[in-house]
């Protein structure tokens, strides 16, 4: 697997050629963080992709369904096998996942996402 790498923005590297795209494991934690930060409806062909964050986050009582829409889109990510770890971090409106993967390539992948609003 190869993937666009991304910068510290969240926006696709360009100009470099190869050195832009990143491989195997790298390749998977990218697609996997590129997925959970994707919104709902943010997808013109796919309406349902994405995370509500906006109401996950903006709402009492979400945590629970925030944490089983992220489970669900780490688990359903290309080139995942399991979802080995998974804990999160909620203090205000700012939001930290840490997780740990079995990709294809490896026995695990660890990475860790914050969300801040």
């Amino acid at each position: 697997m190869i993937f666009r790498n991304l910068t510290d923005d969240g926006d696709w590297k360009f100009g470099k050629g190869i050195q832009d795209f990143a491989k195997k494991d790298q390749a998977i934690g990218l697609n996997v963080r590129t997925r959970l930060l994707s919104w709902v409806n943010d997808c013109f062909f796919d309406q349902k992709a994405g995370i509500d964050w906006v109401n996950r986050l903006g709402s009492k009582g979400q945590r629970a369904l925030l944490e089983l829409d992220l489970r669900r889109v780490i688990q359903q990510s290309e080139n995942v096998t399991a979802l080995t770890s998974f804990d999160t971090i909620l203090n205000n409106r700012n939001f930290q996942a840490n997780y740990a993967v079995n990709t294809i390539y490896s026995q695990e992948f660890q990475d860790s996402l914050t969300v801040e609003t």
